[in-house]
Order: structure tokens, then sequence, then C-alpha cells
């Protein structure tokens, strides 16, 4: 292993190791690590550490300097003006608009603040403005920390926030926008502009918007026009790396250019004494390159190929042969050295991944012609990358090797170097751009009908859970294992290695135990409950918008993080969206779900729920205590309400019942609605949690579900003071993110420390 070599591995380990602090060190305590470091040079093998204490001292000042001020909780629902401008090129979604707004003053209740955030995420809803980069705007505003959901196995959008340098997000209050006069001009901002005024060419020049949205993100790293249809077919197809600008474009760009100029260049005598051709062609390659991965804003993986490419090519101009693993190990060390935090993406681990995995597996083996080796490649790549593509997807694509075979020339060698040539002829004749950029789409839609093709075949995509740290070392291993050089012996074992990743165990709770958990949806509501070899899921969140809902977000990768692969029965209170808009999507992942809900009509071979039936799952009994009647009124009042009863106590889901069900309730049932844990009805509002229920309940815990900084404002004070004085416990999800109470005939109640407790790393928020 070279010096090199062992310092990107070094500074690798240091800086993921950062990654792991709940909270951030103060950069004295890092610095330490340094001479601690130093101490270790004398020994060659203990020189790593040299460059761990380096990496993690690196990621810790840099992540210092981006957590900066954020904006104060005390504040969420306060106007707030601030000066500033777009930065980034905005992205529109049916009549609204998200933009990043780099703030230089805010003022709030006509006080100018010292201290506020420099970068925030907006959302601009209703009719608005073209937005450029740039433009200077004076805008009122809502902001609040950066907020997202905390669940096992969903996505940490706090990550994403921090890692592109956001510290508030919110959106434009009417009436409140004025365009100023001036542009902020920085060099990021003219390389912005340029993209943007480029997206807008290439809209004007291609009329159909399925192709213009592809077309985009191949030529300007812009996805977001890509539909939702489209979306799926790549994900399940694994050809969705086609549409991110990755190494693999930047690569075959320079490698086209590098062909042609070399013969361009040798047939021209002159030239070729004046410069030697392979020279030449390796400048006008990199040149290629670089203007390429510009134009995707120099995203990770382009930043990974760029680099490559440099040290490849310089060694053709200096007459100096790179080794491809040195090449690999250079381009990690530059990526880290300008921005550490690019291991919190997930184009860093998959392009670096990808590179690895070719060399692991093609170097020095390249026999046979070139339609096996380009197969080698596309097989080795769905073992070596499936680990990762689990644990960040929960997703695998056993089709990949056969889509990608088809889909990778076809976009690499045809459909981009005619997008690309299209695009830029736009700034010079945009009647010849507009004919390529057309025929590129033109070409681009014969791929379509076979991706559709491969992605209905039943095998051709599965979902999994994240895999548990065991699981995914051991498919590693399985995957170095079967790609191991012809002759390694006992490839059966690789296979067998793969198995807890492919295969996991479902977790259930012991016999004798069982658990209650409350996801953190948002404003809404989704639980979980588990016996030893059962699951019932009782809601499923809410439906933000016609791409997002808390189903596919939250609950299926909930369900997926625990191994399972069915579910025992789906309850769905009532219709109101936030409790009933994720139920699509946890049946499109386990359809032969029995589903229980109090509007059956709804939902396929849906059973109404009546008060009084019950049933018993491993010791467990079930019970429906409402809606009590077909005349009971309002869609409130007719929620399912259900109780779970067990070794260690019981339970009471609610949903939004309000005060009239709470006494239809207590009169029907009386003291058998007594429950040691309760989900606080209608997310804290003054329309339920009367006294006589809670009173007639009696429990030593509430759950209280809600989204932080809900714009109902919910829980309200009263309500939670009506708990206070009953000595009810309240635990919360926006707070707490997931929270499970577990019951077991020994340790009775015990309520675990919620998910953003146990899960948080230094950039999400603290728990209140």
């Amino acid at each position: 292993m070279t010096a090199t070599v062992r310092a990107a591995i070094g500074v690798l380990l240091g800086v993921v190791a950062a990654q792991q602090f709940t909270q951030l060190p103060a950069l004295a305590w890092a610095l330490l690590l340094l001479p601690l470091a130093l101490a270790a040079w004398r020994w060659r093998a203990l020189r790593v550490l040299l460059w761990v204490g380096l990496g993690c001292a690196w990621a810790v000042w840099r992540a210092d300097l981006v957590l900066g001020p954020t904006w104060p909780v005390s504040a969420m629902k306060q106007d707030v003006v601030i000066t500033g401008h777009i930065s980034g090129i905005a992205q529109t979604s049916g009549r609204s608009v998200r933009f990043r707004f780099a703030v230089d003053s805010a003022r709030l209740k006509g006080r100018t603040l010292s201290r506020f955030p420099a970068l925030v995420r907006l959302s601009w809803y209703g009719r608005h403005p073209q937005l450029r980069p740039g433009e200077r705007w004076q805008l009122r505003v809502r902001l609040k920390p950066p907020t997202g959901f905390m669940n096992p196995g969903g996505f940490d959008y706090e990550a994403w926030l921090f890692r592109h340098g956001v510290r508030a997000t919110g959106y434009v209050r009417p009436h409140g926008a004025q365009r100023l006069p001036g542009l902020t001009l920085t060099p990021a901002v003219r390389l912005d502009r340029l993209r943007f005024d480029l997206a807008q060419r290439v809209t004007a020049a291609v009329p159909d918007p399925a192709q213009r949205g592809v077309l985009l993100a191949l030529t300007l790293g812009l996805r977001d026009g890509i539909s939702q249809a489209r979306w799926r077919t790549l994900l399940d197809t694994g050809t969705n790396h086609l549409v991110a600008i990755s190494g693999l474009h930047v690569g075959l760009v320079a490698g086209l250019v590098l062909l042609l100029m070399r013969r361009l260049w040798s047939a021209v005598p002159g030239l070729a004494l004046l410069f030697a051709a392979p020279r030449a062609a390796a400048v006008f390659a990199l040149a290629a390159a670089t203007a390429y991965a510009a134009l995707a804003g120099f995203s990770v993986p382009t930043q990974r190929a760029l680099i490559m490419l440099a040290v490849g090519l310089g060694g053709v101009l200096w007459w100096r042969q790179a080794r491809p693993v040195q090449a690999l190990s250079v381009a990690l060390l530059v990526v880290l050295a300008l921005d550490p935090l690019a291991v919190l993406d997930a184009g860093f681990w998959l392009s670096f991944a990808a590179v690895a995995v070719i060399l692991y597996a093609v170097s020095g083996r390249t026999t046979g012609g070139w339609l096996h080796n380009w197969g080698r490649v596309q097989w080795a790549l769905l073992l070596g990358l499936l680990p990762l593509t689990v644990l960040l997807f929960q997703r695998a694509a056993p089709i990949a090797p056969l889509a990608n075979l088809l889909a990778v020339p076809w976009v690499g060698l045809i459909v981009v170097p005619l997008a690309l040539l299209g695009t830029l002829a736009l700034l010079v004749w945009p009647a010849a751009g507009a004919l390529l950029l057309q025929l590129a789409g033109w070409v681009l839609s014969g791929l379509w009908p076979v991706l559709d093709f491969f992605a209905g075949l039943p095998w051709a995509h599965v979902r999994l859970g994240g895999g548990s740290g065991v699981a995914l070392v051991f498919a590693l291993l399985g995957g170095a294992w079967l790609l191991a050089p012809r002759g390694w012996p006992a490839r059966w074992v690789g296979v067998v290695l793969f198995g807890p990743l492919l295969w996991p165990p479902p977790m259930y709770p012991a016999p004798g135990t069982w658990s209650l958990s409350l996801l953190d949806v948002g404003q809404g509501m989704a639980a979980v409950v588990q016996t030893a070899h059962h699951t019932l899921v009782f809601d499923a969140g809410p439906r933000y918008s016609a791409n997002f809902n808390a189903g596919d977000a939250v609950v299926a990768p909930y369900l997926r993080s625990l191994g399972l692969r069915r579910l025992d029965m789906l309850v769905v209170s009532h219709d109101d969206s936030d409790h009933s808009g994720g139920v699509g999507a946890v049946l499109a992942a386990y359809p032969r779900t029995p589903v229980v809900a109090s509007n059956a009509s709804a939902w396929p071979a849906a059973q109404p729920c009546h008060a009084g039936e019950a049933w018993t799952w491993d010791g467990v009994r079930f019970e429906i205590l409402s809606p009590l009647s077909d005349a009971q009124r309002g869609r409130n009042d007719r929620s399912c309400v259900l109780r779970i009863a067990g070794d260690g106590g019981s339970a009471l889901l609610l949903s939004d019942i309000e005060t009239r069900a709470e006494r239809a309730l207590v009169a029907h049932w009386g003291k058998r609605l007594a429950a040691q844990v309760m989900v606080v009805p209608h997310h804290g509002s003054t329309t339920s949690s009367s006294a006589v229920f809670l009173d007639t309940v009696h429990p030593q815990l509430a759950l209280l579900s809600r989204g932080f900084g809900n714009r109902f404002g919910f829980p309200k004070q009263p309500v939670m003071a009506r708990y206070a004085r009953r000595g009810i416990a309240i635990a919360d999800t926006a707070q707490e993110g997931t929270l499970t109470v577990r019951f077991s005939r020994t340790e009775g109640m015990r309520l675990l420390p919620g998910y953003r407790q146990r899960a948080g790393r230094y950039w999400n928020r603290a728990v209140h």
C-alpha cells in the first residue's frame, strides 16, 4: 500500500469518525489529535493515525463553520424581513417554487439582528416571479430551525440541509417581497446564471416535457423536471445514475473528445510537429471534462471524475503513467480537502465505491471481447454496490446489469453528446441547437419502452431493509469473495455472506413482550404495534404533495428496517389526509395487508371497524371501541379507536376523536377505557382531551403526534396544562422523533429514549 493510498484511507476514516459525534467538540479538542498522531510518525505502520487525526480535525473545523447561527425556536411564528440574493437555481413544482437565499441582513420586530442564518431554504407558494441566481431581494418570511423527520430507516433531511449549508427553512409571506436593484455576481453565481440561462433555452427548444426533464438532467444536472413515473422506472432498473451527471458521463465526454482530437490533430502535420497529438488531445479532453463538470454544478461525482482525469491526462502531458488506484486516492484526498462534509452525500460513496469495485473486479482481467468485459463491469457493480444501495436507499435492482448493458452506451455515447452539443449550440446558433436537442430527445424516447419493460418484470427490483452493521459487513465480504480473481475457491461462500442482507430475520418483540411505536410523520399520525409474531399499523401519516407522503418516506422504510416482509393489519382511523395520506404507499409496499377502516368504501377489500370487535395475537388483546354506531356524526368522531392490552400494560389509540365522542366512550365503556398509555387525541386540539375523559382513562403516559412548529399551534397550552395537573407525562414526536413504549410481564411499561436522542448527530436539532 503506497503512502498516497494510506493517506487517503486515513483522512477518510478521520472525516467519517467526526460525523459520529452527537455534539460537535470544541476545535481545541480536535487539534489535540494532531500531536498524538504526530507521535506515531516514527512507526511506519502507525502513520495512518496522523492522517486520521488530520481528517478528523479538518472535518470538525469545517462543520463548526457551517453550523453557525440557526433560527431560534422562540421566533418561529414571527415575520422577519431578510435581505440578500438568490443562491443557486430555484426549483419549480406546480404553483410553488423552492430556492436557497443567501442572507445579508435580517430585521425582526423592526430591530436589526446581529446573528442570523447565512443561508436559508424558502418556499414561495401561489403566484411568484421568476427567480434568477444572484438577484437581490427583500423578503418578509417565516423561518424555523432546520427540521426533518427522525425515524429508523428514514431519510435524515436535517443532514441534507446541513450538508448544503442551510441553517433555517421557511416560506415567503404574501405582500412582503421586493426585488432590489443590482446583482450579486460571485464566480459561483455567474456559473449558476449561465446554467439558468441555458436551462431556459433548452426548455424553449424541447417542447416535450417528458424528454426535456431528462435532457436538462443530463446536460445541466437539473433533475426536478423528471416525472415521478420516469423516476420510478429509473430506480426500478438501477439506471437512475444515468440522469445524475456522474463520473461515467464526464469520462465518456472526455474519452470521445480525446479520440476525436487525436485524429484531427494528427491529420494536420503542422500541428502535430508543433505539439504532440496525444498531448494536445489530453488538453482538449480535460477542458471538455471541466466544462461539463461546471455545467453540472461541480457535484461530488464530477469532482472525483475530473480529478482522476487530471491525474491520468497529466501523465500523458508529462509522459508519466499514474496507476488507477493512485488516481483514485488523489481524487479522494482532494475532494475531502475541498469539502470534508461530502461524506454526507450518497453520491460521494456511490461514486468512489463504483470506481473501486471496477478496479478490483476488472483490473488485470480484461480477457475476452468488449461485450464480455462490459458485462463483467455491470455484474461487478451490482454485487459491489448492493450493500451501499440497500443501506442508502433500501432497494436493489437485480435487472440493473442487463438494463445498464443497453442504457449506458445508448445514453452515454449517443444522447449525451447530442444533448451537450445542442445545449452549447443554443448560445451561437439556436436553430441548430434546438434541432440537435430534439434529435437527442427522439433517440432518448426509444429507450423508455425497453426500460419500462425491464421495470415491469416481477424480479426486476426489490425493496429491502437498511440492514444491520453486521449484515452490511458480511455483504461487503461476500461481494469481494464473488468478484475475486479466477480460481478463487468456494465462491458459494460469497452468496451465503449476502444472506443476512438480502433475507434479514424479522425483528419482533420477545414472547411475553409487545411494543407500541408512534412514528414521527409531522402533522399527522402513524403508529406500529408489534407482538411476538404479528404487526399492526394504525394510520399511515399525511400526504404532503403529489410526490411526497409519509407512507413512502416514513412508514414503509420503518417497517423494512425491522426486516418485515408482511403486515397483519392496517387500520385507517378516518379519511383525513394527515392520517390516511400514506395508506396507498403502505399498501403498495405490503399489498396483501388486510385493511380495517372507518370508511371501508375508500379502500379496496377493506372491512369497516365496529365497536366491540376484538382479537388476540400472542396473548395480546386488540379491541375496537369506536365508532359506537353508524349514526355517530362528524368524520373525527367516527374515527376508529383501538385499545391494546397484554402483559405489562395497555394502550389506547384515539386518532382525532373530539369531546362528543369522548363522552360517548365514557358513557359506554366506563372504567374499561383505563390504559397506562394513550395517544393524545387530535394532536392536542382544544376540541379533545376533556377532563372527564382523562380522569376515566387515567394514563401514566401520553404520546403526542404533531408537526414541529405546525400552523395549528398544536398542542394547545390549556390542553397540556390539563395533562400536567393530573401528573400525566408527555412524550412528543416533534421533539423526540419516533417514540417506542415496550410492555413486558417482567418490567411492565417502559418508554425508550426517543429516536432523536438515540440516533441524533451534531447537525440534528437537539431535544428540548
